[in-house]
């Protein structure tokens, strides 16, 4: 809220009282409040700022997807105005692109003279190696110019190998549907860059892959909750030339509904749930391609035996009845619990006595209730 009708006099109220906005967190409401502004037209701005070989390498792949189109045929202007990405000024005659375009397809100095925060990067985190062993960035000279088309095509390109080198066979022995995980992470990588509040100076759009979990984090606030994220069916882009762009590629979903898809993939296979936070400054979103005890890595034998156990199982036995099933003495298995509950925070405990259960935080089980009744949503609509 804001004081005597003046924008300076913002205020945020948090959990611990209230503070006065800084005049990037007022821009950034601003922007929120009126997103999709990567429509708008760029007046001094032409095909000369767009990269060529961009434009013909993403006019080529959409027009195997739409043949009839003949979009090959078309110049590049005329193509452009064609897909919504650049029009042609009435009374000058002049074409101009969108800001949108030119992020997508442009060269990055001009790139940066509109939006000179832009910075996206990507980091291969796997293994030993206490940095990184493979970076992509707009930062370094390189072959390609790191607009998001380009900066999208290598890193997917990249993250498919990496997922198909790692998968691992089930409990059966029987491969994992490849198709799902890699599915997730190309929405993943399309909600980050389409979403992303390109004229925010921190943090940048950085992708992160660990051993066993990925990392998507972009400048500014989701413009959706969490909730409506996971049951899916209003999408709000920030960008929505961008994801139109990733609409005509064939990489994003049904609008409104990757986030359901990307929880989907994590129920169905036993993985540990996707977390989101997101905030005024940015949003993040981890998944995982293990499951939630191996996801803890730091957990002891004992805890994770007893912890697998809840998650699958709940806890309709007592403490004590769960000797002989897991195979280890009481007072081990209530050190364990008393470690789950009190220092790890991954499980909660209710009742007293005999009548004593524990259970997966209450934001776990809300997000799941959430994800069930999207599943349903999804059923009836895809």
């Amino acid at each position: 809220m804001y004081i005597n009708d003046k924008l300076e006099n913002t205020w945020i109220r948090t959990g611990d009282g209230d503070r006065r906005a800084t005049k990037d967190e007022i821009a950034a409401f601003m922007r929120n409040a009126h997103p999709s502004q990567d429509d708008l037209v760029l007046d001094n701005f032409g095909i000369d700022d767009l990269d060529l070989d961009s434009i013909l390498a993403f006019k080529e792949r959409i027009n195997k997807r739409y043949p009839k189109q003949k979009y090959l045929e078309m110049k590049n202007e005329i193509f452009l105005t064609e897909i919504g990405a650049g029009v042609k000024d009435r009374i000058s005659g002049k074409f101009k692109i969108k800001r949108g375009t030119l992020l997508f397809l442009g060269k990055i100095n001009s790139i940066r003279e509109i939006f000179p925060h832009y910075h996206v990067d990507f980091f291969n985190r796997r293994g030993s190696n206490p940095r990184w062993s493979d970076r992509v960035t707009d930062d370094e000279p390189g072959d390609y110019q790191m607009n998001l088309y380009n900066f999208f095509s290598i890193v997917y390109g990249k993250l498919t190998i990496l997922l198909k080198e790692s998968f691992e066979l089930d409990n059966y022995q029987l491969r994992i549907p490849f198709s799902d995980f890699d599915e997730t992470i190309r929405e993943c990588l399309v909600n980050c860059l389409a979403h992303a509040d390109y004229e925010q100076g921190y943090p940048s759009t950085k992708i992160e892959v660990f051993d066993g979990w990925f990392n998507f984090v972009n400048p500014g606030k989701m413009l959706i909750s969490k909730a409506q994220f996971v049951m899916g069916g209003d999408s709000r882009p920030r960008n929505e030339i961008i994801m139109k762009m990733f609409r005509l590629l064939g990489v994003s979903e049904r609008q409104g509904f990757g986030g359901p898809l990307i929880y989907k993939t994590a129920l169905t296979n036993d993985y540990r749930r996707p977390e989101i936070i997101t905030d005024i400054e940015h949003t993040e979103l981890k998944v995982w391609n293990i499951d939630l005890v191996d996801s803890y890595p730091d957990l002891t034998a004992d805890e994770k035996s007893v912890f697998r156990y809840i998650v699958k199982n709940g806890t309709d036995k007592s403490l004590r009845e769960l000797v002989p099933v897991l195979g280890m003495t009481e007072y081990r298995i209530r050190k364990a619990v008393s470690s789950l509950v009190e220092e790890r925070h991954l499980l909660q405990k209710e009742g007293k006595g005999k009548s004593t259960r524990y259970f997966l935080g209450m934001g776990s089980v809300e997000m799941l209730t959430h994800l069930q009744i999207a599943l349903e949503v999804l059923r009836t609509c895809i």
